[in-house]
């Protein structure tokens, strides 16, 4: 008989409980689906360093000779080491595409993982394993031929293999913030297939049985000076820049969901409240025949448990099943691992029990007290609530009020658990506005800031590694190019190390430097500047001092920082080629940007971008943002829909017989719908004035988390705050719209009668 009248109870009040479900499922499909995508990419990259046994650390020397790698490998807790000749080679393809050639003594750390064709073979001196994406941009298959030419040298390989790296999850390419297979690639072979008997190995790959960080010092007493550079594998720019992307999109998972979980346990609270205040008579009635007080507090908190039950399971079963599948297309764009899957988290199955548990427990505590009543007592009707007149009455402006304010001034005073959801719901509504928004205009700036205040030039043309003196100087004079070097450095400050950029180029006009607010400014010509992403990383300040170093030299200076400037996309230091060339080092330039039109290819350049192409790139790697933005909107929608109605159907039927009263006395249904729409406008501007600042908090986390490569600024602007406005009135609106047949079709005697449930 309980479960009859639960149901009708249910299908009575339906808009408010199909609202609890949504709320619910809304949450777990969120948390599953956004944690199903992060976990599993999470699960597969873990397995896949695991399976393929990731170096733990990479060091990188020039003077790697059998004795220091014999004193490296004698270090306690070191358990296993290989060699490598890490080269840059060109292939003689379509393009002069680079290849990192890899020469190894064996494949036991960081392995080359076969797709295609066969497993390196160590005895192997023709064969040539590469990387598949390069491969199949190229239209390369297994048995073809390649030539490479490698310092000054040819040599023709044949492909066994095509496959993926551990080293090569994300590939950055040059003068681009995204993978380019087209233009670089990288390959494997023995070292046998070597053109000589003396290798230089360059670089050596190290497994520990503790973590990495704690062998700095004990590399340095024992090969000091003999190596340049150390990368601890949390700091490999591959393993950053994906585990970032994991990050940013398990925080939103975790985040987002909040908003729906708070908005749901205030909309049972209010709906319970309002069920069992109206079914007094009932309750009394119950108790009369015989129903205990246990019996009837769990038939009330059934309500809550099988709604959230069955919005729970579907949210996590429909999550796990759609959503990861939205973000592979264009996440399998940018990072190459063998397999997408969804994973699975013990603690998408504990949100859904604390949701569960909350919302029976909210539940009860809203039916426990009228439920202790005995009969009588709960036969007899509620007292009226009796409101004191609040502050804004006590003031002459209550005086110059009209009715309608008056009326929506007192419904929120009485009704405040209903006004306050109201209220959360649209904060939660702004919040996730804001964030899409926000993000969307944040992806755009940057797009402007890179190719529009900062570089100004309308081509970018890369030199080739080989490229002669006489080769560039040629091409600078026919393009009245500017040059660039643009190279891979190591900072230390703060006891912390950076692997950043430093950009070597003259003051021009085709590169403007700009402060965090996108305002152009000036960087000293006789000093050293970094950006601000990496002073914030390293808590670095201006007047600090710093040492660095370039990569593959042992070569450290201390310098001093002497201006702070913005970059969004390149981190790092910026300096003069006078001052560079001051430090020790030599000015070898890595590209050549211009304003004029290349119509040519030129000896000794690889690669010519124009700025077209670099814009499409950058809106290429802003596909994955574009879809948090459309996810983000999707929510906000719904949530402000069916909160918004739902609350406005419940205060409809709360005053109910006031309206009719109104109606009676002559008021239109107009006005009546006019009352609604400024109470609901209202309550929405409070909701959308208190969301603003928390948006910036939420907005400021989701572009915190976009890794340390990419700097996001955050300035509301206009327009966000605007089109969130809007956005929010429109909704209220629509809300107001559905309301209106309710309005009109009051009953008026129906809503008069003395006694009703």
């Amino acid at each position: 008989m309980l479960l009859k009248k639960m149901l009708r109870d249910m299908k009575q009040h339906k808009i408010q409980f199909i609202s609890i479900f949504l709320m619910s499922f809304l949450t777990l499909m969120i948390f599953a689906g956004v944690g199903a995508e992060s976990y599993g990419v999470q699960q597969v990259v873990d397995q896949y360093y695991e399976d393929t046994n990731m170096a733990d650390m990479w060091i990188y020397s020039q003077q790697m000779d059998n004795k220091t790698y014999n004193d490296l490998k004698s270090i306690n807790g070191i358990e296993d080491s290989e060699r490598q000749l890490v080269v840059t080679t060109t292939a003689q393809l379509s393009g002069d595409p680079s290849i990192k050639m890899h020469f190894i003594e064996n494949n036991k750390i960081s392995k080359y993982y076969p797709i295609e064709g066969s497993d390196i073979n160590m005895d192997d001196t023709d064969g040539i394993w590469l990387d598949k994406s390069f491969a199949d941009e190229h239209k390369l298959k297994v048995g073809d031929n390649i030539t490479i030419k490698m310092n000054g040298t040819q040599i023709t390989k044949t492909i066994r293999g095509l496959g993926y790296s551990p080293e090569y999850v994300y590939q950055e390419t040059e003068g681009s913030i995204i993978p380019d297979f087209s233009l670089q690639g990288f390959a494997y072979a023995s070292y046998k297939a070597f053109p000589t008997d003396n290798i230089p190995y360059d670089v050596v790959l190290i497994k520990t049985n503790d973590n990495a960080d704690i062998f700095q010092e004990k590399i340095d007493n024992k090969i000091e000076g003999k190596y340049s550079t150390l990368i601890p594998q949390k700091d490999h720019s591959s393993v950053v820049q994906f585990q970032s992307e994991i990050d940013q999109h398990n925080m939103m998972g975790k985040m987002f969901p909040l908003i729906f979980v708070v908005v749901a346990l205030l909309t049972l609270i209010t709906t319970m409240t309002r069920i069992v205040n109206h079914q007094r008579t009932q309750i009394g009635t119950l108790k009369a025949l015989g129903f205990s007080n246990k019996k009837l507090s769990i038939h009330y908190m059934s309500y809550g448990f099988y709604l959230t039950l069955i919005g729970s399971i579907s949210g996590l079963i429909i999550g796990q099943n759609t959503i990861p599948y939205l973000f592979y297309p264009s996440m399998s764009a940018f990072y190459k691992v063998p397999t997408w899957k969804p994973g699975f988290d013990l603690s998408f199955i504990y949100v859904a029990l604390i949701l569960i548990l909350l919302s029976t427990l909210f539940a009860y505590l809203t039916t426990k007290n009228i439920v202790r009543q005995s009969p009588a007592s709960a036969l007899e009707p509620k007292a009226p609530k009796i409101t004191k007149a609040g502050f804004i009455e006590r003031t002459r402006l209550w005086k110059h009020l009209g009715f309608i304010f008056r009326w929506n001034i007192r419904d929120i005073r009485r009704n405040k658990i209903r006004s306050s959801v109201t209220v959360v719901s649209i904060i939660g509504c702004t919040i996730l506005l804001i964030s899409a928004f926000g993000m969307s205009e944040g992806m755009d700036d940057l797009k402007t800031w890179q190719y529009g205040s900062i570089n100004q030039y309308n081509n970018q043309l890369l030199i080739d590694d080989n490229a002669t003196d006489a080769q560039i100087q040629k091409v600078v004079k026919d393009v009245n190019g500017t040059q660039i070097m643009t190279t891979p450095i190591e900072i230390k400050a703060n006891n912390m190390k950076k692997t950043v950029n430093v950009n070597v180029y003259n003051k021009t006009d085709l590169i403007q430097t700009t402060d965090n607010a996108m305002n152009p400014m000036e960087i000293p010509e006789d000093g050293v500047s970094i950006t601000y992403k990496t002073a914030e990383l390293m808590n670095i300040k201006k007047g600090d001092t710093i040492k660095w170093h370039i990569y593959g030299e042992d070569k450290w200076v201390e310098t001093r920082i002497d201006e702070i400037y913005a970059d969004p996309t390149n981190q790092g230091l910026t300096i003069r080629p006078d001052k560079f060339e001051k430090l020790g080092y030599n000015f070898t330039p890595t590209s050549i940007v211009t304003n004029h039109s290349v119509n040519s290819s030129y000896p000794g350049i690889s690669t010519i971008n124009s700025v077209d192409d670099l814009q499409n790139t950058w809106d290429e790697l802003m596909e994955t943002g574009n879809l948090l933005v459309a996810i983000l909107l999707i929510f906000a929608i719904l949530l402000s829909v069916v909160m918004l109605y739902s609350l406005s159907i419940l205060s409809f039927t709360e005053i109910e017989r006031e309206l009719a009263t109104l109606k009676v006395i002559g008021f239109k249904s107009k006005i009546i719908q006019k009352i609604f729409l400024i109470q609901n406008l209202s309550l929405s501007i409070i909701g959308y004035i208190i969301g603003i600042p928390l948006g910036y908090y939420v907005l400021r986390i989701m572009m915190d988390t976009s890794g340390e490569t990419f700097y996001y600024p955050i300035h509301y602007s206009f327009q966000t705050m605007a089109l969130t406005f809007v956005s929010v009135v429109i909704l209220s609106f629509i809300v107001n719209l559905l309301l209106v047949r309710k309005i009109k079709n009051i009953n008026m005697v129906e809503s008069l009668k003395s006694i009703r449930e």
